[in-house]
């Protein structure tokens, strides 16, 4: 009598899932809109640890052709993230060329953008009628390609370059000092008045002593 053949036991099949998609320096050199492009900010969510651990991440926003700041909670999400703005409208603007050009030392002829937010970052620029790099305040979002971190990154892109022009000469924003002077006296301030209301306090308490 012949046995049937032993069926193989069950076994336990584990679907991996896939992570979220990762932050997004895709390319450099993209400059055609794909569908994560069209998709709503999305801040994720946070660790199931309860750890702090979000990061400020950049999303294209369609409706403006412009890449925005957002704080991402650090997991989750979608793909429409991005860690530069650079990237963020090389990946997704029909304009990225004209604003953060391939050949970044053609945005050395570019004037200086202020940006759309509120914050006040050093930042540097490019003048190239005068031929010099210069201090500016960046507001922390939507930009052009002359902007750089230092003055040495600045020289290292467009040191040389020269555009015929008359326009006069602006400023440079003097923010260090500017800012040093402003904690300063703000921190003096603070102890003058942390002085007066412990000698008031000191007075009351005195006061009642010898009245009681």
């Amino acid at each position: 009598m012949t046995s049937e053949p032993q069926q193989p036991s069950p076994r336990c099949v584990i679907v991996v899932v896939p992570p979220s998609p990762v932050p997004c320096d895709r390319s450099e050199s993209a400059t055609i809109a794909t569908e994560y492009c069209f998709l709503p900010q999305d801040v994720g969510t946070a660790p199931v640890s309860g750890a702090e651990d979000f990061q400020i991440m950049l999303y294209y926003d369609a409706s403006k052709d412009l890449c925005y700041p957002f704080k991402y909670l650090g997991e989750g999400g979608n793909a429409n993230r991005f860690t530069l703005e650079r990237i963020c409208m090389r990946n997704c603007s029909a304009r990225a060329e004209e604003i953060y050009p391939v050949d970044e030392s053609k945005a050395c002829h570019y004037r200086k953008a202020l940006g759309e937010c509120y914050g006040t970052y050093l930042r540097y620029y490019y003048d190239p009628i005068h031929s010099k790099c210069k201090k500016f305040h960046w507001t922390g979002c939507v930009g052009n390609g002359n902007r750089f971190i230092d003055h040495q990154a600045c020289n290292a892109t467009c040191a040389g370059i020269h555009d015929d022009g008359t326009e006069e000469e602006e400023d440079e924003p003097d923010t260090p000092i500017a800012l040093i002077l402003g904690v300063v006296f703000g921190i003096t301030g603070a102890i003058i008045i942390g002085v007066v209301v412990f000698l008031v306090m000191q007075s009351n308490t005195l006061f009642i002593i010898l009245f009681n």
